[in-house]
């Protein structure tokens, strides 16, 4: 019959395989690891969540009315200007002022209470006292280097307190002692502490100094503005933080300080008119005043009481003349105006418009009111921008087209000036052909109503100012006063906890998979295929028992069931069952090739035919010490005829087969085993014995096992669980495999049993390869790896 053929075809690159199970397997083996994960992690989420504190998100409402002015139809003619421009009322210019800095300032400084932070420690949260603290600290004096300090101020209940800081090498040694009430004076700071709550017994807080640029660039990174429905005009302001008061006071005070500042741009241009207007009167009334007093006077000292008729149709004449003549000089004082405000003073604010002045001069009006647009618009953006070029340029274009409105206005002005002069020419010849008395008392009265009806005229326009700037009321409107809407944080606890315990899975997870990963020892019947030519044929489980003979002193273990395996397996491949050489070896010692030697000679001693166990590893033998035995020659001393074989063939008691142990350590053992005097051993071995079982040195360290290898049947290559080196392992066997070493297999030792499933599915897996289910297959209702390891009685005694 021909010899079976277990060769199967080895590929030298790395198979890709993923078997779920066996890293199931390796999981579960960790469980304890996966369970101290969970542990800490449930541990640390604890210990973070004890730290959380709720943010609010505090929201108020303004509407926003970019159409609505301050002045209605009826005076509009007359008072344009007094509104806010256009500029200002757009919306998404309010929107972008109610965030600038100059605003957020302004309501920074009008909060006293945010320059000073009060903070309660406890064991995990931190929280801000906002006006529940029992003191309130009012600073003088603040040093730069105060500033974001954390201090400590320890209160007592007699009235004292001591202020220290604690985590500032810098001023670790300061220790400051107050009373309340009472001003406290030092380099970092000059400050009053107010004891407010009277009962509050010994305790300590924290406070901090808060300087303007550090809360305005907080409260401007937390500002948060969008309208409530798009599309609308309302406007929501909102704030998230720890602190929801704060943010409540934060943004009613930004509401109404931006209300207060629309008001006062709405009231610019009246306040210029109202000044414009006072400055006019000034003047006039001291006119007035001079006139009059002349008027009294000369009346009591000449005793006229009043003027005939004739001279006083040419005094009301002359009056006319004068308002003309007053209303020609308004025209042209506010010409000189507008031309100085435009080379000197364009920066300052609005252009007052003419139709406030009662000059309706409707190019001019249109002019005025396009450059104070232009000017608001640019006021709003910065100079780097495109824009601020395009607007200053619209700005000079609009001032030459006034300027040019300006020279043909006083053009105009000259021609009504000279045909004035000529018709106030005629009356005051007249004039001077009434007698000398009525003539005097003339020109006074004329001066005297001029500067009167110029004085009233002033008065009236300032009073219609100042009732429309009374009537003036801010564009826009506060819908909701801030007040908190929801926590935004609310789910972070349970996040967090998701989060740690994720944690806590994947690092043990990672673990495992580096731990198998990383190591490069043959760890299962795959590894084996993978990295080896050469079949494999049985494998032996893992026993805590160092008796060299335990096969044989536990027949119906399953340790030795394997063994009968193996027995089996070699008998198929050799085609016969008597006469059998075997050669055990390995890559390196400590892989359990001669434990597995000498239980091997027990199983085919057991079948009553003769058995000879020979220790051919003469650089490190060992057998004779598993089996206390001093017997100094052996294998050696009959190569080199010292002795007979029969000499050194040991019979030991309560041992059925026989061994020949290695002798004395010769210095040439190389050449000793290539000898001649080797291979008449083995034909002597083979008449006298059924079985002859050879323990060689490591095949991957010396080379001995190469010239016994020709001489066996079988060259059984043990590798171990665990323990054998497997890229070493892969060389050694590729080198094996080129060197055409025969009837090589491989036999996988020491696999493991601890009673985990890890452990039952590799030895399951091995069993079910090499058939290990002999004795049970009616009962598969039971899993395969159970059937079998719990089969023989004595199996967990080994």
């Amino acid at each position: 019959m021909e010899q079976v053929n277990y060769e199967k075809p080895f590929n030298d690159e790395e198979e890709s395989s993923f078997d779920i199970m066996e890293w199931v397997s390796y999981f579960l083996h960790h469980w304890y690891l996966f369970i101290i994960g969970v542990i800490i992690s449930l541990g640390l989420a604890y210990l973070d969540n004890r730290t959380w504190l709720p943010t609010f998100q505090t929201a108020g409402t303004v509407m926003i009315d970019e159409g609505r002015t301050a002045i209605n139809n009826s005076s509009q003619a007359l008072m344009q200007g007094f509104g806010i421009e256009s500029g200002y009322r757009n919306v998404n210019n309010q929107v972008i002022m109610l965030g600038s800095y100059d605003l957020v300032c302004k309501v920074v400084d009008s909060i006293p209470y945010l320059k000073v932070d009060y903070i309660s420690k406890g064991s995990f949260k931190t929280r801000n006292m906002y006006k529940s603290s029992p003191i309130i600290i009012e600073s003088d004096y603040v040093s730069p280097e105060a500033y974001n300090i954390l201090f400590k101020i320890k209160l007592r209940s007699n009235g004292t307190f001591n202020i220290s800081v604690e985590d500032n090498k810098m001023f670790s040694n300061l220790s400051i002692d107050g009373k309340y009430g009472e001003p406290l004076q030092h380099n970092l700071f000059f400050i009053t502490v107010d004891n407010v709550n009277k009962f509050m017994g010994n305790s300590e807080i924290y406070f901090k100094f808060r300087s303007r640029e550090s809360l305005v660039s907080d409260f401007s990174s937390r500002l948060n503005f969008g309208y409530v429905v798009e599309g609308s005009s309302v406007l929501q302001i909102s704030l998230v933080s720890e602190t929801p008061d704060r943010d409540v006071d934060f943004i009613n005070k930004l509401c109404e300080t931006f209300l207060d500042e629309n008001l006062e741009r709405k009231n610019d241009a009246a306040n210029k008119t109202i000044k414009f207007i006072d400055e006019q009167l000034g003047v006039v009334s001291k006119a007035l005043a001079v006139s009059e007093n002349d008027m009294t006077n000369f009346r009591q000292s000449n005793k006229i009481v009043d003027v005939s008729s004739h001279t006083s149709e040419l005094l009301g004449k002359a009056t006319k003349f004068d308002v003309e003549q007053s209303e020609l000089k308004l025209r042209e004082t506010y010409l000189d105006y507008l031309t100085k405000y435009l080379k000197t003073n364009l920066a300052d604010g609005t252009v007052v418009a003419p139709s406030s002045l009662g000059l309706n001069e409707p190019m001019l009006m249109s002019l005025v009111q396009q450059i104070n647009d232009l000017r608001s618009q640019r006021s709003e953006i910065s100079e780097r921008s495109p824009y601020y070029d395009k607007f200053s340029k619209e700005i000079e274009g609009v001032k030459l087209a006034i300027n040019e409105v300006v020279k043909s206005m006083r053009a105009s002005l000259e021609i009504e000036k000279t045909d004035f002069t000529r018709r106030m020419s005629q009356v005051n010849k007249q004039i001077e052909e009434l007698p000398e008395k009525e003539l005097e008392m003339i020109s006074i009265e004329r001066k005297y109503k001029m500067d009167d009806n110029y004085y009233t005229f002033f008065l009236q326009k300032r009073a219609e100012s100042e009732i429309l700037k009374a009537s003036n009321t801010p564009d826009n409107n506060i819908l909701d006063k801030a007040r908190v809407l929801s926590v935004t944080n609310s789910g972070k606890k349970s996040k967090t906890t998701l989060t740690f315990l994720l944690f806590g899975l994947l690092i043990p997870t990672v673990l495992v998979i580096l731990k198998e990963l990383l190591n490069n020892t043959v760890r299962s019947t795959k590894d084996v295929e993978k990295n080896s030519p050469f079949p494999l044929i049985g494998a032996i489980r893992h026993t805590k028992s160092t008796d060299p003979l335990l096969v044989a002193k536990n027949p119906r273990s399953a340790f030795t069931e394997m063994f009968r395996v193996i027995r089996t397996r070699i008998e198929f491949i050799v085609k016969r069952k008597t006469n059998i050489v075997m050669m055990t070896t390995s890559t390196e010692s400590g892989d359990g090739k001669t434990y597995f030697a000498i239980n091997l000679a027990a199983i085919y001693s057991m079948t009553s035919k003769k058995t000879i166990l020979v220790d051919l590893d003469i650089r490190k033998p060992s057998i004779n010490q598993r089996f206390n035995v001093v017997q100094p020659n052996g294998v050696t001393n009959y190569l080199i005829d010292q002795n007979t074989l029969d000499e050194v063939i040991l019979h030991l008691p309560k041992v059925d087969f026989d061994l020949l142990p290695a002798g004395s350590i010769p210095p040439n053992p190389g050449e000793l085993i290539r000898s001649d005097k080797l291979i008449e051993m083995f034909a002597e071995l083979r008449k006298r014995y059924e079985y002859i079982i050879v323990d060689t040195s490591p095949i991957g360290m010396v080379t001995d096992a190469y010239s016994i290898a020709s001489l066996s049947d079988v060259n059984l290559f043990v590798v171990r669980n665990g323990k054998t080196n497997k890229s070493f392992y892969k060389k050694l066997s590729a080198q094996l495999k080129l060197d055409n070493i025969p009837n090589m297999y491989t036999i996988i030792n020491d696999v493991l049993d601890d009673g985990s499933r890890y452990s039952k599915y590799k030895l399951y897996k091995y069993a079910y390869l090499f058939g290990y289910s002999y004795g049970y297959t009616s009962r598969r209702k039971k899993s395969e790896s159970e059937k079998y390891f719990h089969y023989y009685e004595d199996d967990t005694e080994i």
